[in-house]
């Protein structure tokens, strides 16, 4: 996805709400370092992901702090521990567990601050958590999904968030059930609410896939735009039977590139994205690509 106007002032958003976790007093010097970006860089021949990743580089040197949203992050990941005996039921009782791990795993994309159309906090998850699951999909590719994973020898997944990640693993859970090699691809370096190996292993789920990828450098999405990097994992997606991409940033970057069938989990917070996958803000996705999408 390319950036547009709107995204613009939704980055410049969000770094002041990161500066404000942590470093109150770099609010001005980090959003008038990240407007020069802005002025030099902005283009709508650049990928959205691209340019988030050098605003967010540019705003983490100002802050100086390697992990701004690490307090955020634990608090995500203990709501959602808190809510996994109701979600494991939610999905053991469907008709269809696999689909019903699909919706979960979208309702934990919600786990995602500082811009509009996620939760405001992480205890709102908890007093929404049911109605949020009941929410019927904008897009739905569930069922032709289901029979792709059944087919597959080898299932990338791009995680996304914190507290996501623990219901992502349910729906990893019921992958593995249909046969196929899962390998869950994750942050090498903090970034916003993003999760890291390290996050995972505080969450005792480093063997939540059969393997786990960090990706490399500081990177909002994934990395597909320097050739010089996540060299092994580009091959690996390209050779994998089907890719899972969660959130709208992993979107923003695989939506520029050809793959052999990619799944979309997201709720699309925000109008271009929307766009982009032809449905109204705020829709929750479950949508399939094969090649690119149009």
């Amino acid at each position: 996805m390319k950036l547009t106007t709107t995204c613009i002032p939704c980055l410049l958003k969000r770094v002041a709400y990161e500066v404000d976790l942590c470093k109150k007093d770099k609010a001005m010097s980090a959003l008038v370092e990240c407007s020069k970006i802005v002025a030099q860089r902005a283009s709508d021949k650049i990928s959205s992901a691209e340019f988030a990743s050098e605003i967010h580089r540019c705003a983490y040197a100002i802050i100086g702090e390697r992990d701004p949203y690490v307090k955020l992050k634990r608090k995500s990941n203990l709501t959602a521990m808190s809510l996994v005996g109701q979600a494991r039921r939610y999905v053991r009782t469907s008709q269809h567990p696999l689909r019903a791990a699909m919706r979960l795993s979208i309702v934990g994309n919600l786990l995602d601050f500082g811009i509009s159309g996620s939760l405001e906090s992480p205890e709102e998850l908890k007093r929404e958590f049911r109605r949020l699951l009941d929410k019927r999909p904008g897009w739905d590719d569930s069922v032709e999904i289901e029979r792709l994973i059944s087919r597959s020898k080898e299932v990338v997944f791009l995680a996304d968030n914190c507290g996501e990640i623990v219901f992502d693993g349910i729906l990893l859970e019921e992958i593995k059930k249909s046969g196929p090699k899962t390998v869950l691809v994750v942050k090498g370096e903090p970034i916003l609410t993003d999760v890291t190996l390290e996050d995972l292993e505080g969450l005792n789920m480093e063997n939540i896939a059969d393997e786990i990828i960090e990706t490399e450098g500081l990177a909002v999405g994934l990395n597909l735009w320097d050739k010089n990097v996540n060299v092994g994992l580009k091959k690996r997606m390209r050779a994998a039977d089907l890719i899972i991409s969660k959130g709208m940033a992993n979107f923003e970057a695989m939506s520029e590139h050809r793959w052999k069938a990619v799944v979309y989990l997201l709720r699309a917070k925000c109008e271009p994205v929307a766009r982009a996958l032809h449905v109204k803000p705020n829709s929750d996705i479950i949508k399939l690509v094969k090649g690119r999408i149009k």
